[in-house]
Parts: structure tokens; sequence; C-alpha cells
């Protein structure tokens, strides 16, 4: 297995990639695709940036991609950041939410 650093993960589109440490038996040091299935089958929910994980790859459809991966170091400030604007989009929801509530409560004096 090759070990590399989580380059950029993206959880709404379900992919991203690895910057690995070392070139494979190719000599290949290109960057490696990861989709969301490899993390699943690993039951890791996300990746941060920074991330140093263990993987084995192979080529599908001309480039390389994650078949298993492992966790080995989790980038804490990256986790950090992640976890506070995750934090403050849900804020904002619940403060609209609460916004929309209070302006379609009001008393409707046309109603009898």
């Amino acid at each position: 297995m090759r070990q590399g650093k989580v380059k950029w993960y993206n959880g709404k589109k379900c992919f991203g990639f690895i910057a690995p440490d070392t070139p494979n038996e190719d000599g290949n040091t290109d960057d490696v695709f990861v989709h969301s299935s490899s993390l699943k089958n690993a039951d890791l929910r996300f990746l941060n940036e920074g991330d140093v994980v263990e993987f084995e790859e192979e080529v599908r459809n001309g480039k390389l991609s994650v078949t298993t991966i492992k966790m080995i170091q989790r980038d804490e400030e990256s986790a950090k950041r992640f976890q506070e604007r995750r934090a403050e989009r849900r804020r904002a929801r619940e403060e609209r939410k609460s916004h929309e509530e209070k302006k379609h409560s009001g008393f409707a004096f046309w109603k009898k």
C-alpha cells in the first residue's frame, strides 16, 4: 500500500484526489482519484485536506483510482475548520427558518 495526503475532497460531489508520497511500481506520481464508495468500504465518512492515508489503486478508465483506503492520521486543523464551517451553515439555516416562521406567523386581519 502507498501513503499520501488528501489534496482535496468534496463531500457533496463525492470525490477528491490524493497526492501520493512515493511513485507506484510504474513510476507514476500523478494524483490518485478517490470516490466516496472507497470511503464507504473503509467505514470513513469524509476526508479533509491534509489527512494522511494509506491506499491501494488500480487503473480505471485510463486513470489511477483508489480501491481501498485506510486513515493513518487526521489533519486536526482541517477537521476543526470543517466543523466550524458546518456549524456556521447550520446556524444560518436555522436563522433563515426562524425568520421565515416569524414572517408568516403574523395576524391576518382580513380573516374572520
